[in-house]
C-alpha cells in the first residue's frame, strides 16, 4: 500500500460519502492515477511458477513462491457462533492463507460494522488505500471512473477456483456486465440471490379460519382479511390491543412494513422500475394514491394500530410474541424471525403467507434485477500478484462456507468455527449462493425415506433434522419455534423461500433495477425525499392528507431534487448497460 494523490473532487467524494454511508459523487479525473504492473503480466508469471512446481493442488490452492503481503481494512461485529475470542486479526482462516497460500493480511484497522464507512471514508480521504477491499457500488464507480482499479480479467480466468466462477455463472451476465468495463473485469461481485428479496403476507391462519373470512383473492378482499383479523385477535387474545397489519414505523421498508403492501397495488417504493423505456421512480406511480387509499381504509377501520407509525422493532416483535398481529407483510426469514416468537409463545398460533401474485389486478411482487451487496477489488498500487491473492481469498471464503462440498481436510480444522474461522472475518469475501431448490429436493427426499444418509452438507442436515423434528412431532417437538420457523421458511412448499423461488422462475415480478453508484443529486436529496415520502404516507393514513394533495407531493418531489434524480439515474443506467 503506498499514499497515493487523490484529487481535490474525490476527497469531497468520500468525506460525503463517509455522511451518507456510502453514497458517492464528483468523478475524479485520472490524471493522478498512478502506474501499476499489467494483471496480466503478474498472473501469467505466477501461474507458470505453479505449473513448473507440479502441485497436485488445484492452482488457486498453491502457495506463491514469496510472500504476498497485503494491508487490509475491515468492519465486523462478534458472533456467538464462533470461538470466543475470535477477531479478524486472530481469525484461523488467516492460517489457511499464510500456510497454503503464502500470503499475509496487515489489518491497518478494525471496527464494528456501523463504523465501517464512515471510517473507509476517512482512510481514503487520507490517500492511504487499502490494497484489497471491498467496495460498495458508490465507491467502485468512482473507483473505476478514476482509474484506481486493477484489471482482474487474467487473474480471475487463472486462479478463480471452479466454485468461484460458478457463484458468479449462478447469477447469469449482469452481475459481470455492472463488474466490467471495455470488456475487462474490474471487481468481483459478491451476491445475493434475488429470489430472497420476495415480499409476501404471513397472516394468522387460525385467526382467519376461526373469523370465518376466506383467503382473499385481490386486493379488496386483503383488507376486509385485515380488518376481520384485528376484530378476532382481541376477541381471543383477552382483548388486547390488536393491530390487523403490523407495521413498523419505517413504514416504506420491506420486512415487517408497508412496501410491500405498495406492491399489492402495482406500486414500488424503494425501487426503480421501468416504464416506456425509462427509469422512474416507483414510488412515483399513479397507483401509489390507490395503495393509500388502502391503507386509509385499513386505519379507518382498525386494521392498523393507532400508533402504527411509532412502533420501533423491539416493540413490533413484542406485539407479534403477545397475540397482538394479525399479519404482517416480509421476505422468506420473517418465520424463523420473528413470528417464531409467536410459535414459542403460543404453540397454537397458525401463520400461512399469501403470495402477491395471487392477488390479481395490479399485484406483482418486487425482485431485483440484480443484487449486489459489494465490490471486492485490488487498487491501483497494491503488491505484485494482489490479483491472485484476491481470487485465492475469495475462492477461500467459498470453500469454508460450510454449504461447500470441498475436500477441507487440507485446511486442519482451521475452516471451523469452533476454531476460530470466520469468512466475515475476511477483509474480502463471497456469499455462497445457497442452491435451494437442490437442497428442498434433497431434504424433502431424505424425509420422505426417514434417510439423511445421502446429505451431504452441514446446513442440509441441519434443516432436514429441524423440519423431521416439527413434521413428526408437531406442537411437540424440542426447540419448537426454531424448528418451525426453519421449516416455514425454507423448506415449506407453499411459505417461505418457495414464494420467492416461484416468482423467480415464473418470471412474473416486477424487476427493480440496479443503476451504480449513488448520483449528485441522490447524495445531495435522497435523505430529504424520503422523509417527505414517509411522511406523506404517515399523514395521508391519518386523514391529514387527501387525494387533492398528491399532485402537490409529487410535484415538491421533483422540485426538491427527484425530477433531476431521475434523470441521473436513467443517464448512469444508461452508461454501465450500453456503453458506448
Amino acid at each position: 500500500m503506498k499514499k497515493v494523490r487523490l484529487t481535490a473532487a474525490f476527497l469531497a467524494l468520500t468525506m460525503a460519502a463517509g455522511a451518507l454511508a456510502g453514497c458517492s459523487q464528483e468523478t475524479a479525473t485520472s490524471s493522478a492515477a498512478p502506474e501499476s504492473t499489467p494483471a496480466s503480466t503478474a498472473a501469467e508469471s505466477t501461474a507458470s511458477e505453479a505449473e513448473d512446481a507440479g502441485s497436485d493442488l488445484p492452482l488457486w490452492q498453491q502457495p506463491f513462491e514469496e510472500t504476498v503481503t497485503l494491508d487490509v481494512v475491515i468492519g465486523w461485529d462478534a458472533d456467538p457462533s464462533i470461538k470466543e475470542g475470535t477477531t479478524p486479526d486472530t481469525n484461523s482462516l488467516l492460517t489457511v492463507a499464510k500456510d497454503l497460500f503464502n500470503i499475509e493480511l496487515n489489518f491497518m484497522w478494525m471496527v464494528p460494522n456501523d463504523q465501517y464507512s464512515d471510517r473507509l471514508a476517512m482512510q481514503l480521504s487520507s490517500g492511504d488505500i487499502p490494497d484489497i477491499v471491498m467496495l460498495d457500488s458508490a465507491y467502485f464507480y468512482e473507483f473505476l471512473d478514476s482509474d484506481y482499479l486493477r484489471d482482474l480479467t487474467e487473474a480471475y480466468d487463472t486462479y478463480a477456483s471452479d466454485q468461484l466462477k460458478s457463484t458468479l455463472d449462478y447469477f447469469g451476465e449482469a452481475p459481470v456486465t455492472y463488474s466490467s468495463r471495455d470488456g475487462k473485469l474490474y471487481g468481483v461481485p459478491a451476491l445475493l440471490d434475488t429470489s430472497e428479496s420476495v415480499a409476501g403476507l404471513y397472516y394468522r391462519s387460525d385467526w382467519l379460519e376461526g373469523s370465518g373470512a376466506s383467503v382473499p383473492t385481490n386486493v379488496d378482499e386483503m383488507n376486509d382479511m385485515l380488518v376481520a383479523l384485528a376484530e378476532y385477535g382481541a376477541s381471543v387474545n383477552g382483548g388486547q390491543a390488536t393491530a390487523g397489519l403490523g407495521s413498523t414505523s419505517s413504514v416504506l421498508n420491506t420486512n415487517f412494513a408497508l412496501s410491500a403492501y405498495f406492491q399489492c397495488y402495482g406500486s414500488y417504493p424503494n425501487k426503480w422500475v421501468m416504464r416506456d423505456g425509462q427509469l422512474v421512480n416507483g414510488f412515483m406511480l399513479d397507483e401509489t394514491l390507490d395503495a393509500l387509499n388502502g391503507l386509509k381504509y385499513l386505519y379507518d377501520n382498525g386494521a392498523l394500530a393507532p400508533d402504527f407509525a411509532t412502533w420501533n422493532s423491539d416493540q413490533f416483535n413484542e406485539r407479534v410474541t403477545n397475540d397482538q398481529v394479525g399479519a404482517t407483510f416480509g421476505t422468506y426469514y420473517i418465520a424463523a424471525y420473528p413470528l417464531n416468537l409467536n410459535k414459542d409463545a403460543n404453540p397454537e398460533a397458525e401463520w400461512a403467507e399469501i403470495d402477491i401474485n395471487s392477488l390479481g389486478g395490479n399485484a406483482k411482487p418486487a425482485m431485483d434485477q440484480v443484487s449486489i451487496n459489494h465490490f471486492n477489488v485490488v487498487t491501483k498500487d497494491a503488491p505484485e500478484n494482489a490479483e491472485a491473492a484476491l481470487m485465492k481469498l475469495l475462492s477461500l471464503s467459498l470453500s469454508a462456507n460450510s454449504n461447500s462440498t470441498d475436500d477441507k481436510s487440507i485446511y486442519n480444522g482451521n475452516d471451523l468455527p469452533e476454531n476460530g474461522a470466520s469468512i466475515f472475518f475476511l477483509p474480502v469475501y463471497m456469499y455462497f449462493p445457497t442452491p435451494w431448490e437442490e437442497y428442498r429436493e434433497n431434504i424433502w427426499t431424505a424425509y420422505e425415506n426417514q434417510d439423511p444418509s445421502n446429505l451431504q452438507t452441514a446446513v442440509e442436515n441441519e434443516w432436514y433434522g429441524y423440519m423431521n423434528d416439527y413434521l413428526t412431532y408437531g406442537n411437540e417437538c424440542e426447540n419448537l419455534g426454531t424448528a418451525w420457523g426453519m421449516y416455514k421458511s425454507r423448506l415449506s412448499e407453499d411459505m417461505g423461500i418457495a414464494i420467492g423461488l416461484a416468482t423467480k422462475n415464473s418470471g412474473n415480478y416486477e424487476p427493480g433495477y440496479f443503476y451504480g453508484a449513488a448520483t449528485a443529486t441522490e447524495q445531495r436529496v435522497s435523505a430529504t425525499l424520503s422523509d417527505l415520502a414517509v411522511s406523506f404516507v404517515v399523514e395521508y393514513i391519518m386523514g391529514q392528507k387527501t387525494e387533492a394533495d398528491w399532485e402537490s407531493f409529487q410535484s415538491s418531489w421533483n422540485e426538491l431534487g427527484g425530477a433531476d434524480w431521475t434523470t441521473e439515474v436513467n443517464e448512469q443506467y444508461n452508461s454501465i448497460v450500453n456503453p458506448q
